[in-house]
C-alpha cells in the first residue's frame, strides 16, 4: 500500500513537470509569433500585443503558479533532482515573463498618455523624412502639447550653449545620437537638422527624434528636439527620457 502511494505521488508529480513544460513552451511560442508576426508584418501591433503577448502572459502565470505545485511534489520524491532542477528552471522563466510585463504595465499606468513629445510646441519641428508626424489632428495634437508639461516630462526645455559655434554642436551631436543607437537618415548643417530612428529590440517599434540647431542673434546656440512614437497611444516615458539623455550626453560631449 506504501509503494502504490509512493508511485501515485510521483506519478503526480511527473505529471504536473509535463504541464509546466508545455504551458511555459505554449508561453514561449505566442511571444515568439507576436515578436516575429509583428516584425515581418504578419500581424497588426493590436494582435501582436493585445492578443497573442496578453495571451502568453496569462499562460505564463498558469504555468507559474504549476512550478509552484511542481516544487511541493518534487520534494517528496525519491529521485528528485532532476524533477526539482526541471522546475526552478521553468520557475525563473515565468517569474521573468511576468516581472518584465509586470513593470511595463507599472510604466504604462505611471505615464501620460502620449506618444510625442518636443521641446518646442509653438514652431514645432517638423520630420523630414517620416512624415506622417507632421499631420497632428486637433485633439491628439492637444492632448500631446499639455501632457508634455506632465510627469516626467515637466522639465523638457530647449538646450542653451554658449562659446560655441553651429558646426561643432552639429557634429558632436552626430556622435551623441550615435552613441545612443540610433541610425541616422537626415543631416543637414545649413538647416542645422538632423534625424534618427530607434528600433526597440523585441517588436521592432520605430521612435523618430529630429535635432534642430540654430544661432541666435546673440550668437549663443539653441538645440530644440522633438521625439515621436510611430505606434501605439503611450510611449511609456521613452520619448522625453531620449531627448534628456540626448541633452546629458551632448553637454558632456561639448
Amino acid at each position: 500500500m506504501t509503494n502504490f502511494n509512493l508511485q501515485r505521488q510521483d506519478n503526480n508529480a511527473y505529471f504536473i513537470v509535463k504541464c509546466l513544460a508545455f504551458t511555459t513552451f505554449i508561453t514561449l511560442a505566442l511571444l515568439l509569433i507576436a515578436v516575429i508576426g509583428y516584425r515581418y508584418n504578419y500581424f497588426t501591433v493590436g494582435y501582436s500585443l493585445l492578443f497573442l503577448t496578453k495571451y502568453a502572459v496569462y499562460c505564463s502565470i498558469f504555468s507559474f503558479s504549476l512550478s509552484l505545485i511542481s516544487v511541493g511534489y518534487s520534494l517528496k520524491l525519491y529521485k528528485k533532482f532532476f524533477n526539482l532542477l526541471i522546475t526552478i528552471f521553468m520557475l525563473v522563466i515565468n517569474l521573468i515573463i511576468i516581472s518584465f510585463f509586470y513593470y511595463q504595465v507599472i510604466n504604462l499606468r505611471s505615464n501620460p498618455m502620449i506618444n510625442d513629445i518636443s521641446t518646442d510646441y509653438n514652431n514645432l519641428l517638423e520630420f523630414k523624412m517620416y512624415k506622417d508626424h507632421n499631420f497632428p489632428k486637433e485633439d491628439h495634437y492637444f492632448i500631446q502639447k499639455f501632457g508634455g508639461f506632465k510627469l516626467p516630462n515637466y522639465d523638457i526645455a530647449p538646450l542653451l550653449l554658449t562659446n560655441v559655434s553651429k558646426e561643432i554642436v552639429f557634429n558632436k551631436s552626430l556622435i551623441t545620437i550615435e552613441k545612443m543607437g540610433l541610425e541616422i537618415i537626415y543631416k543637414n548643417l545649413e538647416e542645422g537638422i538632423i534625424e534618427a530612428v530607434e528600433k526597440s529590440f523585441w517588436y521592432g517599434f520605430k521612435d523618430d527624434l529630429i535635432i534642430r540647431i540654430e544661432k541666435l542673434i546673440s550668437d549663443d546656440i539653441l538645440v530644440n528636439a522633438r521625439s515621436a512614437s510611430r505606434k501605439g497611444r503611450s510611449d511609456l516615458g521613452k520619448n522625453s527620457k531620449r531627448i534628456k539623455s540626448y541633452f546629458l550626453l551632448l553637454k558632456s560631449e561639448l
